[in-house]
Parts: structure tokens; C-alpha cells; sequence
């Protein structure tokens, strides 16, 4: 008898989203590899520490698996997924302000590396100054925006509805961000 069940691989994301809703372990394994470098990459960016990126990236996609029942398919997943990501650093940035470092490592060398060769994580891309202006700018929201809208390509709409805000608060986001970022690119230490 012909085996009529269609290959992960030729599936489509509605396909996959539906199967991992109807609880199809290989579904939600193809999720995580279609979208877990992208939420590390934003992780990354937002955190400026390769390990505690990862660290947040496991915790988003732990979220996601408990809470994949409760998602609506008339949304888009990604920004659902980009949703539970922001929500999730923000916690994280949360704890950390109340936490104080007992050290810093200057992991200046390390780039976008890990120290695992065989993380999935390893060398994103070179590291630019582009990035170290990003992380001097001090209000995360306006990170969120930049790195929500230039590097992850989403809409102002879909900004909007993963950060629960009103347009033209995002708009508004993404304008002072984009100064922040100019004085920041234009600073003597950069």
C-alpha cells in the first residue's frame, strides 16, 4: 500500500503549524529549525550576550510548545512567535535590573560565536559597529522596533500587535529609535 502521508520537508508553514496543533512532534521540530535562528538573532541583539540569547531562545521555544494549543490560526505565527520572544527578553531584562553582576566578561572577541561549534547559533554574521551602536542605545523598546523592523522584516502592523501597542505608537517607536541609533552610529566612540 502507497504511503500517502506528504514529507515534512515539501510541507508548507500552514501545514506544519497545523500539524504541530494536532500534536506531530516532527511538526514542531521543523517549526523550531525554520524559525530558531531568527528569534536568536533578535535575542541577541536585544540581550548583546551570545549565551544568554540561547538561553532566552530555549525559553521562548519552551513557551511555544506549551501554548502551541492556544494559538489562532487566523493570526500570523510569527508574530505570535516574535510576541512571546519580546514578551520573554523583557521579563529576563526585568530580573536583571534587580540583579547585580558579581562579574563582566569581556566577551568582545566572541562576536556572534559560541563557544559550541555545533550550536545551531554558531556565526550569524561578522560583527559590525552597526551592533555595537544598537546596544548602547538604553531603552529596549526602541531596540525592539529597529530590530523588529529592519532585520526581521516585519510590518509596522505586526509590530504593533507583538508589542500590544497602537500603530502609531510604534511609528512614533521606530522614528526616536532611528535617531537614537544615528547619534549613537555618529558618537566619537563608536
Amino acid at each position: 500500500m502507497e504511503d500517502l502521508a506528504q514529507p515534512i520537508t515539501s510541507r508548507s508553514e500552514a501545514e506544519i503549524i497545523k500539524a504541530a496543533l494536532a500534536g506531530d512532534p516532527e511538526a514542531f521540530d521543523q517549526l523550531l529549525s525554520l524559525y530558531e535562528r531568527k528569534i536568536f538573532g533578535y535575542l541577541y541583539r536585544l540581550t548583546n550576550h551570545p549565551q544568554d540569547a540561547e538561553d532566552l531562545t530555549q525559553e521562548t521555544f519552551l513557551k511555544v510548545y506549551r501554548a502551541l494549543k492556544t494559538f489562532d490560526t487566523k493570526r500570523k505565527f510569527s508574530t505570535w512567535l516574535y510576541t512571546i520572544a519580546t514578551n520573554t527578553a523583557y521579563d529576563w531584562l526585568r530580573q536583571k535590573r534587580h540583579r547585580p553582576e558579581l562579574f563582566i566578561i569581556d566577551d568582545e572577541e566572541s562576536g556572534f560565536e559560541t563557544i559550541d561549534p555545533d550550536s545551531p547559533y554558531t556565526t550569524l554574521e561578522p560583527k559590525i559597529d552597526l551592533a555595537t551602536a544598537l546596544a548602547t542605545i538604553d531603552k529596549p523598546i526602541y531596540r525592539t522596533v529597529l530590530l523588529l523592523f529592519y532585520r526581521d522584516g516585519l510590518s509596522y502592523q505586526e509590530i504593533a500587535e507583538v508589542l500590544d501597542r497602537p500603530l502609531n505608537t510604534v511609528k512614533t517607536y521606530l522614528r526616536r529609535a532611528k535617531q537614537a541609533l544615528r547619534q549613537a552610529l555618529e558618537s566619537p566612540t563608536n
